[in-house]
């Protein structure tokens, strides 16, 4: 009874795994490549900013990623990212504003509550990472579902006009998003507390 308790638990880990990687957009590419990419083609050496347009950059990003509205994305995407934008989260990864800003619009459009609590930014090298805390309902949430709440980071790097030409999200997806579907959430958090 106990082995085959253990082998169905695995198969449904197996077919919860299987079933969410479906649910993603394979990537274009290997991960580590795009980043690597991207990071050689938006280097800093030469495009580093400081003081004022520093600061004013910095608060451009947050202010911006501050509101998910679709009427923010539409009106201050271009004042904020480069035509040239490398992106990536857990989800995706982007290259180009046109891409981008779809991926914003459909990412509010799926949104019923959204916050972010800046709490620090450090920088070296031309290179900002951002830590904050992100709270969000989503539209698929139950009436009665708190908001999920998630610490992450975004490294960040700006061109000599201030607009963002990279931008790296780092946050837990499983428990972003992936736990609270209604099949595989629980064998996600089941398998999370055997390990």
């Amino acid at each position: 009874m106990v082995k085959n308790l253990k082998s169905l638990v695995v198969c449904a880990a197996s077919g919860a795994v299987y079933l969410i990687a479906g649910c993603a957009s394979p990537p274009k590419q290997d991960p580590q490549v795009f980043t690597t990419h991207a990071l050689a083609a938006t280097d800093t050496t030469k495009t580093k900013l400081s003081g004022a347009a520093e600061e004013e950059a910095i608060t451009r990003f947050e202010t911006f990623n501050g509101d998910i509205s679709a009427s923010n994305i539409t009106n201050n995407l271009r004042q904020v990212y480069a035509e040239n934008i490398y992106f990536r989260d857990p989800f995706k990864e982007i290259h180009g504003l046109a891409d981008f800003e779809t991926y914003l619009l459909r990412d509010s459009a799926s949104v019923t509550q959204y916050s972010i609590n800046w709490q620090d930014v450090a920088k070296g090298d031309g290179d900002y990472y951002c830590r904050w805390v992100m709270t969000v309902k989503l539209k698929r949430d139950s009436r009665h579902q708190p908001p999920t709440q998630t610490c992450g980071m975004s490294h960040i790097r700006f061109g000599a006009d201030g607009k963002v030409v990279y931008e790296q999200d780092y946050f837990d997806a499983a428990s972003f998003l992936y736990e609270r579907l209604p099949i595989l959430g629980g064998e996600i958090r089941f398998i999370k507390k055997r390990l």
